[in-house]
């Protein structure tokens, strides 16, 4: 093992280590989601980054967009692109502690974030949330039928489905961390993804030959046609 002990605690604070020595990133769709569920935006310290895939191109407010994954019409989050290093870590830790076979390609990384109700309907089956730090409270609430059950995530690897059930964040003191691993593909829509993103660079490709072509035609015409022109003009 390369970063981690497999005693999950001693883990946790590890994992917290990384993290805290990490710059991250909050979106502006998490930026909204706290105004509309607590009335204020982000504070100082106050973090909600997602690490990996997104279907937004472009790097909103800025004219840049994001770096291309292999998957057609997906793109890697600027947390990612910054935090690639996190890649190991992330799988170290995964395959220490979360259940076997759980499928992840994005993990919520959040800091002192007390997330709202909301649902997550975009998610492909269940999330695992773990929380970490020196925290009191904080708990995953989750409404299933109207009725509020709440789970201690505090070094508990806990598995919920975040797309079909509203859920959020209960009150807490100190500093509390937590990592949500989800994904947003089945393993056979990114095995698609990736042949249609291929079959989009071979087009591309053909259609730059087929320009080069056209090119070297035309000026081939244009140097005949000049040569003509001189030729009978003398």
């Amino acid at each position: 093992m390369k970063y981690f002990t497999g005693e999950i605690e001693l883990d946790n604070e590890i994992l917290e280590e990384i993290l805290e020595s990490k710059n991250f990133y909050t979106g502006t769709n998490r930026k909204l989601m706290l105004k509309q569920g607590h009335g204020r935006y982000p504070k100082k310290g106050e973090i909600s980054a997602t690490w990996g895939l997104t279907r937004r191109g472009r790097l909103c407010p800025t004219p840049d967009y994001r770096e291309e994954s292999p998957y057609y019409g997906w793109y890697y989050t600027k947390t990612y692109t910054e935090n690639k290093d996190l890649k190991e870590v992330f799988e170290e830790y995964s395959d220490l502690h979360l259940p076997n076979y759980f499928y992840w390609t994005q993990v919520q990384i959040n800091r002192n974030f007390e997330i709202p109700p909301h649902r997550d309907p975009a998610n492909q089956g269940s999330s695992v949330i773990v929380g970490l730090g020196n925290y009191t409270g904080g708990k995953l609430c989750i409404n299933k039928n109207g009725k509020v059950f709440q789970k201690n995530i505090k070094n508990n690897v806990t598995k919920f489905n975040g797309a079909d059930y509203t859920h959020w964040t209960s009150p807490y003191c100190g500093t509390r961390w937590s990592l949500v691993f989800f994904t947003h593909h089945k393993k056979s829509d990114l095995k698609r993804l990736i042949k249609k993103k291929q079959e989009q660079a071979k087009q591309a490709k053909a259609k730059e030959l087929e320009q080069h072509y056209d090119n070297l035609y035309k000026k081939k015409t244009d140097y005949i046609i000049n040569h003509i022109n001189n030729v009978l003009s003398d």
